[in-house]
């Protein structure tokens, strides 16, 4: 996508962290923008912050209905959606049998079922202008098998799938999809998901923390270039893509090293 000045944008997850700061810099970039999250009163003060090219819609993710009420609403107020973000997401880290029903189901609902539907519900006015964008955002447990983490693992694997599938279904209306996948960045997820960092794989030590408006800054490139996939910083890139090619040896090489324990020794 070229230009970005004066598109229709929704991002999910915008609250904070990594989506306010998608939010941010595609406003930036001259886009219109409707961020979207659950919370009315975290939207607004995103909104004043970001100024008058951000628009506040609460919705719940997790809510199909509500989901393509969202788009509707948006479509009606700001235009036909050029770009869809979809960043919203939760998650526990322990072992399988250490995590409740709901746990599991919310994970499954956030991210995949809300990239879904909101994807499902922003296509066809795509598809008719033959015009688009959707980025996926995942993480690393989104390419290795990563232990005490089963739901958010396989809800990783879903998104990376879900991307390049996507992507081979609807290039063809000139509609692009991208997946982002950053190492940590510093958001406070682990705080607000439960998700103790302790029984994240010590893998994790490799990669640098990222800020937010590292996240964005990419993601828009990747908006403009069309790029299929983006894994960063560097160190990520390269310990994936030897994965890819020689998955056997690198997990065994991996556990070898140890760096598939948790980061932390595991209460009993």
């Amino acid at each position: 996508m070229r230009t970005l000045q004066n598109k229709v944008a929704i991002v999910t997850g915008a609250s904070l962290g990594i989506g306010a700061a998608i939010a941010e810099e595609l406003a930036r970039a001259g886009a219109h923008v409707a961020l979207v999250a659950r919370g009315p009163q975290a939207l607004d003060e995103q909104v004043a912050r970001i100024g008058e090219r951000a628009h506040a819609y609460p919705c719940d993710m997790g809510d199909p209905d509500a989901v393509g009420t969202m788009v509707a609403d948006v479509e009606h107020d700001l235009g036909p959606i050029a770009i869809l973000v979809n960043n919203v997401g939760t998650g526990t880290f322990k072992p399988l049998q250490q995590i409740e029903p709901r746990e599991i189901s919310m994970t499954l609902s956030l991210p995949l079922g809300a990239a879904l539907h909101a994807s499902r519900a922003v296509l066809p006015g795509m598809i008719a202008r033959r015009e688009g964008h959707i980025v996926n955002l995942t993480s690393p447990a989104g390419y290795f098998p990563l232990p005490f983490m089963a739901p958010y693992t396989a809800t990783r694997h879903a998104i990376v799938g879900l991307s390049h599938s996507l992507r081979e279904e609807v290039g063809r209306y000139g509609i692009g999809v991208s997946l982002i996948c950053p190492s940590e960045v510093n958001t406070g997820y682990f705080e607000r998901n439960d998700a103790d960092m302790g029984w994240y794989p010590r893998m994790s030590r490799w990669f640098p923390v990222l800020e937010p408006s590292e996240v964005a800054e990419r993601a828009v490139w990747a908006i403009r270039k069309n790029r299929r996939e983006l894994t960063f910083p560097w160190q990520l890139t390269v310990v994936t893509s030897l994965y890819q090619r020689f998955p056997v040896f690198g997990l065994g090489l991996l556990k070898l090293l140890g760096l598939f324990r948790p980061r932390l020794t595991p209460p009993s």
